[in-house]
């Protein structure tokens, strides 16, 4: 019976680090869809999106993550904190983002910052 259990184990292992990263890709994909459905009114989230309706447009999310000091803590704290004194015009506004979205949206950025790499 161990026998069967040990080689069982062993069948597993090859899928370990898929099913390991099956979450953090479905957190990604749904911040991608939020960032899309929410962040794009205003900023460029990604190439081949309907253009911003901000005029001009906030910051693209890859200008965003080019700078240095973006990492995930970096962006869990920008995200959980009013950002009205941010660009031109000093108008961005609190985005009151719950802790779920916050997670969703630092998933997906990192997983941009990766790619970018």
């Amino acid at each position: 019976m161990k026998t069967i259990d040990v080689a069982a184990a062993l069948l597993l292992v090859p899928f370990g680090a898929a099913l390991a990263e099956g979450p953090q890709k479905d957190l990604a994909a749904a911040g991608r869809e939020f960032a899309l459905q929410v962040c794009g009114n205003c900023h460029l989230v990604e190439k081949g999106q309907p253009a911003p309706l901000l005029k001009p447009p906030a910051p693209s999310f890859g200008s965003v993550l080019a700078r240095r000091e973006v990492d995930e803590a970096w962006l869990r704290t920008f995200l959980s904190k009013p950002h009205g004194n941010l660009g031109p015009a000093k108008k961005m506004p609190n985005p009151l983002l719950a802790d779920f979205e916050i997670d969703k949206l630092a998933a997906y950025l990192e997983q941009m910052k990766s790619k970018a790499k």
